[in-house]
Order: C-alpha cells, then structure tokens, then sequence
C-alpha cells in the first residue's frame, strides 16, 4: 500500500510514478520512451519525471486539481 504527503521533489523516477498513476514500472518506462509521459533525460539511460509536468498533464485530464498536488509523495507501508 503506498500513501501520498507532502513533497517538495523536482522531479519523480520511473518507478515512483509508477507509484504515483497506479501503473506497473514498464508500462510507465514504455510511455516514457514513446514520448506519452513528459520525461527529462539525463545522459544515455537515466529518465526523470518533472513533477510539475506531470501534475499539469494530470490536471488537463481532470486527474487532479490543484489542492491534491501538494499531497504527493510516494511512501511505502508494509
């Protein structure tokens, strides 16, 4: 189970949002290199998820608003 609180992150690996959009790690690493989640990369192989690119692309789709955004932040209970 995985909560959300406040982060003050620039930017999210491929993992935590996966985390975050409730998809499996190589869906969200096969959107990434299509170009279907907005990716920043760092040299040859390292991809980063800008948070405020995917808090605005969460928000056109009526995803989130505003308020829910300052709430993220993946954290795994056990």
């Amino acid at each position: 189970m995985y909560t959300y609180q406040n982060n003050s992150k620039a930017t999210y690996s491929i993992p935590e949002a996966a985390k975050i959009l409730g998809i499996s790690r190589s869906l969200c690493y096969n959107l990434a290199s299509k170009g279907e989640l907005p990716v920043l990369r760092l040299g040859e192989r390292r991809m980063v998820i800008p948070r405020v690119a995917l808090e605005k692309m969460l928000e056109s789709t009526g995803m989130i608003n505003e308020t829910t955004t300052n709430e993220w932040s993946v954290i795994e209970n056990e």
